[in-house]
């Protein structure tokens, strides 16, 4: 499997915005079977905080990194357990404390057998011997957390449960380190309990919402994570996924106008409904309005300067959605048919239009184009997303297509789009990727094309073309003799 990593630069010069490379697929960092990473760091001092106040995990490390090998180092490695690396939906790293910006980061492949998985961070600048650097690592995890119980009534509240390790694992020796949990609220009933700290203090200490294991000293590479620990708590939103989400972005230059339409096939992961459903409760219960597993709406704050948005479904039009849209905001309600318990689906389209100047630049050749805009959008509520596909259709004619993703693709297709008036097709790309997270949302997607002038020509040759044949076909057929006798 190849990733597409963007290795383009953007240069802004007055009103004209270009990329001045494509994108291009990388392959993975492949290493022998036997492979260790080398012990030429320490981790002087660690805070992992990891946040479940979305139905996710995000963790947070803040790591001072030493180099105690006797030479340059450029490579600092993160392990993962098997059954958790194709559950990550993200990994992220960069210098704290320096210039020195956001670091690449991929994904290892070395022996797929191997219990414990990497990957790669390439530092910009190679650390020198005795040097630290204050490395941030944001990790994005699906699947932490689970509905505990599994199955609850109409009105009863929603609790899940998250299991991780008691020490952040890594593949250095790490001298001290601490980890906080964030929750979305007070209720916790149930969690771990560690042998007390050499003070005597309990751990964890818990402080509102949040509770901090540790500090703990030397930990070893060998521990691998020490105890498990784990959290029950109350969650008081439902918990989104969509199997499968398509965008498709269409490039009119000939109206002038930037389509958009999602296609969500929704579900409910959350704990399950354990009777029927009444209508009646629910009817009642909205008058006070308290806090569901069910999913009874989703609230979109789209670009401003959005239009005409629609909202469907296998039925046809759902009227129960409000628009509100002005010079600072474009603010869009959705209201399913009807609530979506734990466990239950629903299907729907969502579509808008924006005016394309506000999206695409040319460079004063009149040819050249560059497209900006999010790679995607969704509900503000969070969502942890399955499939994804992203397409973007240009005008017919377009050639010398390029392309800048802000997260790594699985497959991309390019293909020719038919519609009305076209006579070859336009030009369309589909860009693939899974196990996505609502974090991920907002980032742009810049492509660049070159569109010759004489392109604009081609849809109005097309219907005169079309409309001088029906004449002369009707001028033919009335030149026919067709009396008799």
């Amino acid at each position: 499997m190849r990733s597409f990593i963007a290795r383009g630069a953007l240069l802004l010069s007055s009103f004209f915005v270009a990329v001045s490379s494509a994108s291009e697929i990388e392959s993975k960092l492949v290493l022998s079977a036997s492979f260790t990473p080398p012990p030429v760091f320490k981790n002087t001092n660690l805070l992992r905080t990891i946040d479940l106040t979305k139905p996710y995990s995000r963790e947070v490390i803040a790591v001072i990194v030493e180099n105690i090998s006797g030479q340059k180092q450029s490579e600092y490695f993160l392990p993962f357990d098997k059954d958790v690396v194709d559950r990550v939906s993200y990994v992220e790293a960069s210098d704290k404390k320096g210039p020195l910006g956001p670091f690449e980061v991929s994904k290892v492949e070395f022996n797929p057998e191997s219990p414990t998985q990497y990957y790669r961070v390439l530092l910009s600048e190679p650390l020198e011997h005795g040097k630290q650097i204050t490395l941030q690592l944001a990790i994005g995890t699906t699947g932490a957390v689970v509905p505990v119980p599994a199955k609850i009534t109409q009105d009863e509240k929603q609790f899940l449960k998250w299991t991780g390790a008691q020490y952040a694992t890594s593949a250095y020796v790490t001298e001290k380190q601490k980890t906080k949990i964030k929750l979305p609220n007070n209720e916790a009933p149930e969690f771990i309990k560690l042998s007390p700290k050499a003070d005597g203090t309990s751990d964890p200490v818990k402080l509102g919402s949040t509770f901090t294991y540790g500090p703990y000293g030397s930990v070893k590479p060998s521990e691998k994570g020490g105890k498990t620990i784990s959290i029950r708590y109350e969650y008081t939103n439902p918990v989104i996924g969509v199997d499968k989400f398509t965008r498709e972005i269409e490039v009119s230059h000939w109206g002038g106008n930037l389509a958009i339409e999602e296609k969500y096939s929704m579900t409910n992961i959350g704990a399950k409904l354990k009777d029927n459903f009444s209508r009646v409760k629910w009817a009642a219960t909205n008058y006070y309005n308290p806090p569901t597993a069910a999913i009874k709406s989703l609230t979109y704050n789209l670009k401003v300067g959005a239009l005409d948005p629609y909202y469907t479904d296998e039925i046809g039009n759902v009227s129960t959605s409000r628009f509100r849209n002005n010079a600072r905001e474009a603010h869009l309600e959705l209201k399913p048919r009807y609530p979506v318990f734990g466990g239950w689906n629903y299907t729907f389209t969502l579509g808008w239009n924006h005016d394309l100047s506000e999206f695409v630049r040319g460079k004063p050749n009149g040819e050249d184009f560059v497209l900006r805009v999010p790679f995607l959008e969704g509900p503000k509520e969070p969502v942890v997303y399955g499939e994804v596909s992203v397409a973007v259709i240009l005008p017919e004619g377009a050639t010398d297509v390029k392309y800048s993703v802000p997260i790594p693709i699985v497959k991309e297709e390019r293909y020719l789009h038919k519609t009305f008036l076209d006579t070859v097709g336009r030009t369309a790309i589909k860009l693939s990727l899974s196990n996505v997270v609502d974090e991920q949302q907002h980032k742009e997607l810049i492509v660049t094309y070159h569109l010759p002038k004489i392109a604009a020509y081609r849809k109005p040759f097309v219907i005169f073309t079309a409309l001088s044949g029906l004449f002369l076909f009707s001028w033919v057929i009335s030149m026919i003799d067709t009396t008799i006798g």
